[in-house]
């Protein structure tokens, strides 16, 4: 073959090849991809609807839905979750369900299993089971308006489902009421603190396991400081408290062995320069894209509510009505209790009660494995309910005596029928204090502090949930489950729950912290956030008489660390010779104890805590070490209600005893006193630093250690990745300040694990100056410019309105969209 020859063929060959690389490109790109992006304007028929229903979206694809009948109402809020949001409906009914590893493959199958065995979808098929008529019929009206969206776009309902060539199935009552128990689950975590601490216990003596509770701070602010009693018990001895349990652990084992949130305030009209109360909600969940809520405004004959929603689940969650604005926040009370259970030494699952023995219930799951063999997951379910050590034992390791011969069973209050949904659409309709309270009555899980104010100027907080009424038991450590006395009674009634209305100060701040003094008549649990977000609030609330919309931006974003605050005079002690460590301890001296992503202190006060954790717990702990620094178990869900307490308990410790226990460096016995200790970890840091980021202090930003990365389950695809996820940005805050950026406690610093996944601030009763933004955008559909157009504004603390009335909708309506009734069906 000639030269010539041989190079036109190259040519031809090359051409061909990449003529082939763009029809797979645009195969994936259009067919695969884009063609699942929904229509915003024109006409569309719909089956379901009785009457044509509007569908108005500003510019940031927020709908505001305009409906004529309240089953159309429901069917609408379905079909817009279908059209923005399907796969991520599609994703919780199936963690639900137990079945992601038919997605996902083997890396998915310990998930699954975990979800199998606690049960999340028998808990929802229990709730579906004793639902009322009501909230049936409004759940069904939503999965119809779901399904009319999908019967009309096969092979267009999502990117994913085409790709991972998922089939789509219809949507169903039980899968609304699945994605509420996952979403439940996910904010709910007390068995994890539990097992923290048997595994604490068993690696160390009772009282140095004792040691390691820290007291809620005593300057940190209670939601209700008047609940309980006349004069406020703010001191409850927490380690005296466990102390008693943990011996008890040590008898029931038989031996003696070897460790989310968010933030809402309101502000009375006195308090306010409009003479309106202010409400401000940002709920703190996990990084990811799309973000776990969905804004929307509906309009219907009964019902006008505006807020954010769940997609797989109708109703708005936090924001407003005509009458009145609602925030949420996690309670962070105890609703989940671990039993140690004895089996009968002949008949197989008998395990004793009393003096009895009773069977368990048994059943054998299979969970279909993607491109793998099949997995027959047993559970066992006792009367507390189901066993959970051979899922626990792989997650902390096999070599824990505790968990080794000791079975545990798992009791959560969401595994009884529950009422949320029930709760939330009433909510939606409350016009005042007592409807509002009244619909929380039937609120059941995850119990949450509800903030409310109403256009007459009232505001209030109410604590809603089911939680258990214990007396024996605290629930801080697994209790014998063979023993009457520890098992749950009943449930603490509604109208005992704690709550606040309209309290002389003429404001409520609730931050995941402590609602009640401890002269409260029931015991809660002792794993309220310490306080510092909820006390960094109160400070910038304390600085004038009247705040405005624009007062209340700059505190959701604000990134000042009271805890980095008490904790710098002991840095500011030190003196070092080293010249790097005289530049870190100046900074230290100087800085205003904001985390700001331009701010080398905040870096370096970072690098100085984890070490100080190491040098104080890490060799000390075993495996009890990851929970005690809040890091969960399971990564499908990440709360874990430690997260704080060891930052927490460092601190009291370092401000109590200039030597203790905890100073020793445990490998060698070496004795250290406080200084020494601080100091080693100056120049730890320090060596650390310079390896990192070298020696110029103008590189040692925070920000460029703290970055928040929005990720897609598909993000690490090959091929299509970069379409789902987005680059990581330099962001201020940590797990201290109200603006709560929390990222795992290792060095060098990970990515950002917990973010405010929506921001609002409502003006009340001037309701068209509600303002919000998201945490990503409203579409799922990753090639749509929705899809990540609020990141940057969100970063930056820029708001986007959220109108109300028809005029103001008018204004700003950038698509419109008609769902006309399809009359052949």
């Amino acid at each position: 073959m000639s030269v010539p020859t041989l190079i036109i063929t190259l040519l031809i060959v090359l051409l061909i090849l990449v003529l082939a690389g763009a029809v797979i490109f645009l195969y994936i790109y259009w067919w695969r991809m884009q063609r699942a992006a929904p229509r915003l304007d024109g006409v569309l028929r719909a089956s379901f609807f009785e009457q044509p229903v509007e569908i108005l979206r500003d510019k940031h694809g927020a709908p505001h839905i305009y409906a004529q009948t309240e089953a159309d109402f429901h069917r609408a809020l379905g079909y817009v979750h279908a059209q923005d949001r399907f796969w991520q409906m599609e994703q919780a009914r199936r963690t639900a369900q137990g079945r992601l590893a038919e997605i996902f493959g083997e890396a998915a199958l310990d998930a699954d299993r975990f979800c199998r065995i606690i049960g999340l979808q028998r808990a929802a098929e229990a709730d579906e089971a004793a639902l009322d008529s009501d909230t049936r019929q409004a759940i069904g009206w939503y999965a119809e308006g779901v399904n009319a969206y999908l019967e009309t776009h096969t092979g267009r309902v999502s990117a994913e489902h085409n790709l991972l060539r998922v089939p789509v199935e219809p949507w169903r009552i039980v899968d609304t009421l699945g994605a509420a128990k996952a979403l439940a689950w996910s904010m709910s975590g007390n068995w994890q603190s539990e097992l923290t601490r048997l595994l604490l216990n068993q690696h160390l003596d009772v009282y140095t396991a004792a040691d390691l509770e820290p007291e809620y701070p005593a300057n940190a602010p209670i939601v209700a400081e008047a609940m309980g009693g006349a004069q406020q018990l703010r001191a409850q001895n927490a380690a005296g408290l466990l102390l008693n349990q943990y011996e008890q652990v040590r008898q029931w084992l038989g031996s003696e062995g070897v460790g989310q949130g968010s933030n809402s305030w309101v502000l009375a009209p006195k308090r306010s320069l409009n003479r309106r109360p202010l409400l401000c909600n940002d709920p703190h969940l996990n990084v990811q894209l799309p973000a776990m809520v969905y804004e929307a405004h509906l309009s219907g004959p009964d019902t006008e509510v505006s807020g954010i929603t769940f997609p797989g689940m109708p109703g708005v969650f936090s924001g407003h009505n005509s009458y009145i604005a609602w925030g949420l926040t996690n309670a962070q009370v105890d609703t989940q209790d671990l039993f140690f259970e004895r089996i009968h030494p002949e008949q197989t699952y008998h395990f004793a009660f009393d003096d009895s023995w009773e069977a368990a219930k048994v059943f054998d799951e299979t969970i279909q494995v993607r491109r793998g063999a099949a997995h027959t997951e047993r559970i066992v379910w006792t009367r507390h309910g189901p066993l959970i050590n051979n899922f626990v034992r792989q997650a902390v390791g096999s070599a824990n005596p505790a968990l080794e011969t000791t079975l545990l069973s798992l009791r959560w209050s969401g595994h009884e029928p529950g009422t949320v949904l029930s709760s939330v659409l009433k909510l939606n309709r409350a016009r005042d204090w007592t409807e509002f309270r009244a619909a929380l009555a039937e609120w059941t899980s995850p119990p949450q502090n509800i903030t409310f104010a109403d256009t007459r100027g009232n505001i209030g907080c109410q604590m809603a949930g089911r939680i258990p009424r214990r007396t024996a038991n605290l629930g801080l450590v697994p209790a014998a489950g063979w023993e009457p006395a520890y098992a749950w009674k009943d449930w603490i009634a509604p109208e005992e729950l704690p709550y606040l209305y309209n309290p002389d100060s003429g404001v409520i701040v609730t931050a995941n912290n402590k609602m009640v003094g401890d002269d409260y008549p029931h015991f809660l649990g002792v794993e309220y956030d310490p306080g510092w977000r909820a006390a960094r609030i109160e400070q910038m609330l304390s600085e004038k008489e009247r705040f405005t919309i624009r007062d209340m931006e700059e505190i959701q974003q604000d990134t000042g660390s009271l805890f980095a605050k008490a904790f710098i005079p002991w840095f500011t002690l030190l003196y070092s010779d080293d010249p790097w460590e005289k530049v870190a301890i100046q900074a230290l001296r100087k800085w205003n104890w904001r985390m700001d992503t331009d701010s080398p202190a905040a870096l370096i006060f970072h690098y100085m805590l984890v070490n100080l954790l190491e040098m104080t717990f890490g060799d000390k702990l075993g495996a009890g070490l990851d929970g005690y620094l809040g890091k969960g178990n399971i990564p499908l869900f990440l709360h874990h209600p430690f997260r704080l307490r060891a930052e927490t308990r460092l601190l009291q410790i370092i401000d109590e005893y200039d030597n203790t226990f905890w100073y020793t460096e445990a490998a060698s016995g070496r004795q250290r006193d406080r200084l020494e200790l601080l100091q080693e970890a100056l120049t730890r840091s320090m060596k650390a630093i310079r390896r990192v980021y070298g020696d110029s202090m103008l590189r040692w930003a925070w920000g460029k250690a703290h970055q928040v990365r929005f990720t897609h389950p598909l993000g690490s695809a090959r091929l299509v990745g970069g379409f789902f996820n987005r680059a990581p940005l330099p962001i201020g805050g940590d797990a201290t300040t109200p603006n709560q950026t929390r990222a795992a406690l290792h060095l060098p610093p990970g990515l950002v694990q917990t973010i405010p996944v929506h921001r609002q601030i409502l003006e009340v009763g001037a309701w068209d100056r509600a303002q919000s933004v998201l945490a990503g955008g409203q579409s799922g559909h990753a090639l749509s410019r929705l899809y990540d157009d609020q990141i940057i504004m969100w970063r930056e603390g820029v708001y986007h309105l959220m109108p109300w009335t028809r005029a103001a909708v008018e204004k700003a309506a950038a698509h419109r969209l008609v769902l006309q009734p399809d009359v052949n069906h």
